[in-house]
């Protein structure tokens, strides 16, 4: 009896206009990683680069931007029984085979030249937890539609609603939105490096400035102006200090307002909807099945503030350098008084009450003994180059003396039959609740300062991400590797007998 062949599935284009629509981004793309070529242009000085070296560098940008959009312009997908398949290239043809039941989420954007024309983009993550296994350029929204609801249909889910960013249906439960004056407040709190790069850039261009114009000036009329102005120097400092904080917070609050404007979180059932952007809108669905871990950063000073982010991590989670990049949804701005509210709508199972353990007393002295080095390794090196200058730096001893009181009496940890709930630090408070359920591994370890005195830290590990709990007893630490896992039930299987 020959078998059934399933009915072949049309492959499906992108749009016609998907290359001008990948232009923007592949040229980023390609400049950043020309970058190090362009650097012997600081060397050479007034004489330049030789022209030969110009065409190669030139070459090698146009070849890979070519690349790059023939690549999107021969990409073809299809959903093929239980498989999203995608394939691009004509000479060498690439294919990729995405099983839909491992779909964690998926994720909608809207960059604003493909917004000009009409388009929208892709992306389908599973549990590597690296870049998005399928991202498609270029998509007519109604395309959009139709491959998202294809995959929910796979996994049974039914096709429920599918809308791109900017889109609202009547029906659907708002849970959080940011306005305008909360996401300054956000970004004002989050001095990330890259903030300060830029700031530091900008920096270097007003000193640059200053010294060819303003510097002969001053000094030429320098004693006059301090005869005058005595104080004018210190004052000038306090300017100019003050001048590159407003800089920090106002390039920050920036990149935080292109990133989440108009952010609103809604339930729709089955799962959650996060979508937000200025000028690249980006639409988050995360399947509330699949969450396997929230976090809570409440910083000191957004606690002072009143607010607070949560962080909703899946098996998909994306790792980068920020929260931002690792976490797939990010609620930017929490209040306070809502924070217990939302959190059990992500995690239904959290208790009213919380009774934390606090962490083992001998991890203070470990945590004193780390500042009283950290402390003696800055100070004494300042007060050798900078004698009674330097020793000013020892102000640090009390200082980290006193957050390491704090930020050990603020630890704690609880365990239900459900979750893993740690709360760690004092100045940048992070409570982390995962699922049990979902726990690939639990390792204690002991250093040797641990050892001596009897404790040790736990360290949990979910798919991509792990949480680490305060110190505890070493003997505690060694029953939690057996207690943690939620018990999953045994599955019956017949004996496997060998030869012989």
């Amino acid at each position: 009896m020959a078998l059934a062949v399933p009915e072949e599935v049309p492959w499906k284009r992108l749009s016609a206009k998907a290359p001008l629509a990948a232009l923007v981004p592949l040229s980023a793309t390609v400049g950043r990683m020309l970058m190090g070529a362009l650097l012997p242009t600081y060397f050479a000085g007034e004489r330049g680069l030789p022209v030969v070296l110009w065409v190669i560098v030139l070459s090698i940008a146009v070849l890979l931007l070519a690349a790059g959009l023939y690549e999107v312009a021969t990409t073809s997908y299809r959903v093929m029984g239980a498989q999203l398949e995608i394939r691009s290239g004509i000479f060498t043809r690439t294919s990729r085979f995405i099983e839909a039941a491992r779909v964690q989420n998926t994720e909608v954007l809207q960059p604003f030249v493909s917004k000009l024309l009409g388009l929208v983009e892709v992306k389908v993550e599973t549990a590597s937890g690296g870049k998005a296994d399928g991202h498609l350029r270029g998509l007519a929204p109604e395309d959009a539609q139709a491959l998202i609801h294809a995959l929910q249909a796979v996994r049974g889910e039914g096709t429920a609603t599918v809308l791109l960013p900017g889109e609202a249906a009547p029906e659907e439960r708002v849970l959080s939105e940011a306005h305008l004056g909360g996401l300054l407040l956000y970004g004002a709190t989050a001095l990330g490096l890259g903030v300060i790069a830029v700031v530091m850039g900008a920096l270097h261009e007003i000193t640059e400035t200053f010294h060819k114009l303003l510097l002969p000036w001053m000094e030429a009329h320098w004693e006059a102006v301090a005869v005058a102005a005595p104080g004018m120097g210190w004052l000038a400092a306090m300017v100019a200090a003050l001048a590159g904080l407003f800089s920090l917070w106002l390039v920050s609050g920036a990149r935080a307002v292109l990133q989440f404007h108009g952010f609103r979180l809604v339930d729709t059932g089955t799962h959650l909807r996060a979508v937000g952007g200025l000028l690249t809108r980006r639409q988050v669905t995360v399947r509330r099945a699949r969450i396997q871990q929230v976090v809570l950063d409440e910083p000191f000073l957004r606690r002072t503030l009143g607010f607070g982010s949560l962080e909703v991590e899946t098996a998909g989670v994306r790792t980068g350098r920020e929260s931002a990049d690792r976490a797939e949804l990010l609620v930017p701005v929490v209040p306070t008084a809502r924070m217990p509210e939302l959190l059990r709508e992500f995690v239904p199972e959290l208790p009213d009450a919380m009774p934390f353990q606090r962490a083992h007393p001998k991890a203070l002295l470990r945590a004193r003994i780390r500042a009283v080095g950290l402390s003696v390794l800055v100070a004494a090196p300042a007060t050798w180059f900078w004698g009674a200058g330097g020793a000013m730096a020892w102000l640090l001893l009390p200082a980290q003396l006193l957050g390491a009181w704090f930020d050990w009496r603020f630890q704690g940890w609880l365990i239900t039959e459900a979750l893993v709930v740690v709360r760690q630090g004092f100045w940048r408070r992070r409570t982390t609740v995962v699922q049990r359920s979902r726990i690939q591994s639990v390792r204690a370890r002991q250093g040797p300062l641990e050892r001596g005195y009897g404790i040790g830290h736990v360290r949990i590990d979910v798919a991509g991400s792990h949480v680490i709990l305060p110190g505890v007893g070493w003997e505690e630490a060694q029953s939690l590797i057996d207690v943690l896992p939620a018990r999953r039930p045994a599955r019956r299987s017949s004996p496997v007998r060998l030869p012989g």
